[in-house]
C-alpha cells in the first residue's frame, strides 16, 4: 500500500504516573489505536492515522534511560515508552494527562514545580493539550486553562476547580473543546472525547469507522450528559 496516499501519522502521547485511573488511559488509547483510514482494514498495520505512546514520570533507579513501570490506582501496571525529558526531544502532536487518585500526590510532590514546568514546555510543542478526569487539575495548576472553558470529573469538581479559580469551569458537559485545550469529565467521558479527537484530527468518517470496529456506544454530543443530569455541585466556598 502506498503510504503517500494518506496524511502523516499523528503521535499521541499519554502521561502515566503512579495512581492513574486505568480507564482514563485505556479508553482514550483505544479510540486512537483502533482507528484506520478509509479504504484500509483493521488487519493492515500501516498506514495508520495515529501512533500512541506512554510518557512516564519515573525512571528505573539503575537505568537512567529506561522509564519505570507505572502502577495504576486499581492495580494494572504499564510499561511506558519515554521519560519526561525524552518526550521533549520527540515529535508529539497530542498530549493527554489522565486523572486518578494519584493526581493529588502528583501535585503535592516536592518536585511538582519541575513537573509543571515540563507540562508548560510540552504545551508549546503540541497541537492539542488534553486531559481526562482530574488530569485537568494539572493543566489548571500549570496556569494553562486560565480564562478558558474546561471541565473535569464531576465528583471531584470542587477540588479540581480550586487549582484554577480563573478557569471558566463547565460542570455539565462530558467534554469541552477550547481549541488548543480539550478536557473531559470523569473516567468514561474520556473515551467519548478520544473518539471526538479522532474525528477532529482525521474526519468524521474515520471516527465512525473506529466506533463501529470498537462496537462502542459513542456519546457524540458533549452537551447531553447521560450520568450527570444535575451537573456537578459547585461549592459555595473555596475548597481547602
Amino acid at each position: 500500500m502506498n503510504s503517500n496516499l494518506y496524511p502523516p501519522t499523528l503521535r499521541i502521547g499519554i502521561l502515566v504516573y503512579d495512581g492513574f485511573e486505568p480507564i482514563d488511559v485505556w479508553g482514550f488509547t483505544e479510540a486512537f489505536t483502533i482507528a484506520r483510514y478509509i479504504g484500509t482494514s483493521y488487519d493492515e498495520l500501516n498506514p495508520v492515522p495515529f501512533e500512541v505512546f506512554f510518557i512516564s514520570t519515573e525512571k528505573m533507579s539503575n537505568q537512567n534511560s529506561v522509564p519505570s513501570p507505572i502502577k495504576s490506582w486499581n492495580g494494572p501496571r504499564v510499561a511506558p515508552d519515554y521519560f519526561l525529558d525524552q518526550a521533549l526531544e520527540i515529535d508529539v502532536d497530542v498530549l493527554m494527562i489522565p486523572g486518578g487518585n494519584g493526581t493529588g500526590r502528583l501535585l503535592d510532590d516536592p518536585n511538582a514545580s519541575d513537573f509543571l514546568d515540563w507540562v508548560r514546555k510540552m504545551d508549546t510543542r503540541v497541537q492539542i493539550m488534553s486531559s481526562v478526569c482530574t488530569g485537568a487539575a494539572v493543566l489548571a495548576a500549570a496556569g494553562l486553562l486560565d480564562g478558558k472553558p474546561a471541565t473535569t470529573n464531576h465528583q471531584a469538581f470542587g477540588w479540581v476547580a480550586s487549582f484554577g479559580p480563573k478557569v471558566l469551569w463547565n460542570n455539565v458537559d462530558r467534554w469541552v473543546d477550547a481549541g488548543h485545550y480539550v478536557t473531559s469529565a470523569g473516567v468514561s467521558a474520556g473515551t467519548d472525547m478520544g473518539f471526538y479527537l479522532v474525528e477532529r484530527l482525521s474526519g468524521r468518517a474515520v471516527a465512525e469507522k473506529a466506533v463501529l470496529t470498537a462496537e462502542y456506544h459513542w456519546q457524540r454530543d458533549p452537551n447531553k450528559p447521560i450520568h450527570y443530569a444535575q451537573g456537578a455541585i459547585v461549592p459555595d466556598s473555596p475548597v481547602s
